[in-house]
């Protein structure tokens, strides 16, 4: 464990499991999809709205958005493959070394027992953050914001991840929203989409609902089902 993974950890949970109220906030912060994903990407929509080019047009700034929404789900996906492939890493509550507080009403039971390396949520936070400042730097910063205080301290408070959890999914998911400044990968990238906007501007906005909607839930809709699909075929396989 880095050293500073190990100060910066027991520094913010020192003042876990001391005043009620704060690790009540703490907890409603990081768990919450209305203070996480929905604000995030009501960002996004406040930008993609308050654009200047023509109401029903999708011209460059608008490109960049649905680009910032659409390579967090490969920025995730890298997460969860990094996560599976790399030594398995234990989240910092479960660590009898750090001797961390368990914060009043946090649950750690509840937590999936995946590698805390890195973070997926900061990944697909840094992600749209990185996306929508590419368009708009001030709703850019609003997000960078957003994901360093709401996302990643609440997290490394709770003992949920690492310092160097966050920081190497921050990377990952910046990274990743950074490829749409190569004009041919997010010209193929928004092929389709494009496309369908042309074909149905109705259709495209209820897709990109769609879109938002997992994207501010974690995708947690799309896991259920894919799990869900994964056991019928064991069970239709092996009947």
């Amino acid at each position: 464990m880095p050293t500073f993974d190990k100060i910066i950890t027991v520094f913010l949970n020192s003042c876990a499991h001391r005043w009620f109220a704060l690790d009540r906030f703490v907890d409603f912060l990081q768990s919450n999809q209305v203070v996480q994903g929905t604000i995030a990407v009501a960002v996004l929509y406040f930008v993609w709205f308050q654009t200047k080019e023509e109401m029903n047009g999708l011209g460059e700034k608008r490109r960049g958005l649905l680009f910032a929404l659409l390579v967090c789900i490969p920025a995730v996906l890298m997460a969860r493959v990094a996560a599976f492939s790399l030594p398995y890493r234990a989240r910092p509550i479960w660590n009898p070394g750090l001797h961390l507080r368990l914060a009043y009403g946090f649950d750690p039971s509840i937590l999936l027992r995946w590698s805390s390396f890195p973070s997926d949520h900061a990944v697909l936070f840094f992600a749209l953050a990185t996306g929508v400042f590419l368009v708009s730097w001030k709703a850019g910063l609003i997000l960078y914001t957003h994901a360093i205080l709401v996302i990643s301290l609440s997290r490394v408070y709770l003992g949920v991840h690492y310092p160097s959890d966050i920081l190497a999914g921050a990377l990952l998911g910046s990274g990743f929203a950074c490829l749409g400044r190569w004009l041919k990968l997010r010209t193929l990238v928004l092929r389709s989409g494009v496309r369908l906007f042309d074909f149905s501007p109705g259709l495209f906005h209820a897709c990109l609902f769609c879109l938002a909607y997992e994207t501010a839930s974690m995708y947690d809709d799309v896991r259920h089902a894919a799990i869900g699909a994964l056991h019928l075929i064991r069970v239709l396989l092996y009947r």
